[in-house]
């Protein structure tokens, strides 16, 4: 991008209406609107009483705004902080008593003249491209769903009736090398997971090699991405806290993803249709409580685009976040290093016990729900396999390590959640990738189920026995 085509991206993208009680006050995000459609017409400066006269009735049908023309005397005059409108003789207008800005009165008297900086309109006009780019993203950060009539009233119905996603940039499949890379192309902070890019819209990004435990949920194609906050608890603030603005606003963001040795890429637009608190563990080593977004992908950012089930999803959710830390990890307490093997797997199936009882009818009803599942059901099965694949006849091998000296495990539940399984170690099994795949998809894998269920109570019995 060129550096007047990225100011100006940047300036747009800054856009930060003030809450109001009824909503955000959307009067400068409109008056863009209707000056980019006044760009690409090639009507650059205007009259004040062209922009009242033209205004009015858009503020009262697209923002609810009182009628007559006052309120059109705000975003005329406080769009020039955001340094996207100038306004011409500005020293001889008559302030209010407050100094805020012009009196209707003498605005109307004057008639100066305002439109957008002359280096902004030579782009939007010779460049239609730029000028849906730019139009786009205020209509999805601002006006989504777009109201019936809007682009028509505000000149832009020629350039954007059906082309409002597609204007959009980057383009979802996008690769690019590093993050400088990104940010170079289309603006944003370089390293934060979660930043707008200089459009202003939110963008998430997970590097499988990064410190974050982000994961497609088992069943779906939803993403539980980790939140903000490399080390100790993590906070609602600064990425967090645009996380939740955009859960409840439910608008749709970007999903950068990169794969283990390879490229970032804008993989897709993703919608937070939950916010759940679990335990984890921090850069540091340290468990902490991290928030896990619950992203579910949609073809398009436009709201009216998505499928049923994301506006089920979205009706569904409550904005509440889910917690599952009620119970206190076993190395975070002050007898942990006192405690046997045994003792452990006994605390931790009764802290997995409490966090399935404790989960309300309506979480259990839920499809995201049925994916979270109790960290300490699963510490506590891997401490009951001792390491070691809990098939008796894997055939696999059961006592693979990683390169960090781990086992290569994965705990499975026999019957699987999505299928009204329990989400405790009874219930459970540390299996081998083999042994895991032969589980699932092998041909006696009913048999097979059948069997590690009965060998997952018979250990799981066995180690509670033991420990009382």
């Amino acid at each position: 991008m060129t550096d007047g085509v990225t100011g100006l991206i940047k300036r747009v993208g800054d856009l930060a209406p003030a809450a109001r009680g009824g909503g955000r006050a959307l009067h400068r995000p409109l008056l863009v609107l209707w000056a980019v459609g006044q760009a690409v017409q090639g009507h650059g400066e205007h009259r004040w009483s062209t922009v009242r006269d033209a205004l009015t009735p858009l503020l009262m049908a697209y923002t609810g705004a009182p009628a007559g023309a006052q309120s059109v005397v705000y975003p005329f005059w406080a769009l020039r902080n955001n340094d996207l409108w100038e306004v011409a003789e500005v020293e001889g207008l008559q302030l209010t008593s407050g100094g805020r800005r012009p009196t209707l009165s003498t605005l109307n008297e004057a008639d100066p003249l305002a439109g957008l900086p002359k280096d902004d309109f030579d782009l939007l006009s010779r460049d239609t491209e730029l000028a849906a780019r730019i139009a786009s993203s205020v209509l999805l950060r601002f006006f989504d769903p777009v109201p019936t009539g809007l682009l028509d009233a505000v000149g832009l119905e020629e350039l954007l009736v059906g082309r409002v996603d597609t204007s959009l940039r980057p383009r979802v499949g996008e690769p690019f090398t590093n993050r400088d890379t990104i940010a170079n192309a289309y603006g944003g902070n370089r390293v934060l997971g979660i930043t707008p890019l200089a459009d202003g819209i939110l963008t998430v990004y997970s590097d499988d090699k990064g410190p974050y435990a982000d994961k497609r949920i088992d069943g779906t194609d939803w993403i539980a991405y980790t939140g903000d906050g490399l080390s100790g608890d993590q906070q609602m603030r600064g990425g967090n806290k645009s996380m939740q603005r955009y859960q409840t606003e439910q608008r749709a963001l970007r999903y950068w993803h990169k794969p283990h040795r390879g490229q970032w890429t804008f993989e897709t637009w993703a919608v937070i249709v939950e916010c759940h608190r679990r335990w984890g563990r921090g850069e540091d080593g340290q468990m902490r409580r991290e928030y896990a977004w619950v992203l579910a992908p949609v073809a398009s950012p436009l709201s009216d685009a998505w499928p049923q089930h994301i506006i089920d999803a979205l009706n569904d959710d409550d904005g509440h976040v889910h917690d599952h830390t009620q119970d206190t990890p076993i190395e975070e307490t002050e007898e942990a290093e006192t405690l046997s093997e045994r003792d452990r797997y006994r605390r931790l199936a009764a802290a997995a016990g409490r966090t399935a009882s404790n989960r309300s009818e309506r979480s259990r009803r839920s499809e995201v729900d049925r994916y979270f599942r109790s960290p300490a059901a699963r510490e506590a099965v891997l401490l009951r396999s001792g390491g070691t694949c809990e098939n008796p006849r894997c055939l696999g091998h059961p006592t693979e390590l990683t390169d960090a000296g781990a086992p290569i495990l994965e705990v499975d539940h026999v019957n699987e959640l999505g299928n009204g399984g329990d989400d405790t170690p009874e219930s459970m099994i540390a299996l081998c990738p083999n042994c895991h795949a032969l589980k699932t998809r092998g041909r006696n894998r009913r048999h097979l189920r059948a069997t590690l269920l009965s060998i997952a109570r018979q250990r799981h019995h066995a180690f509670a026995r033991d420990a009382l």
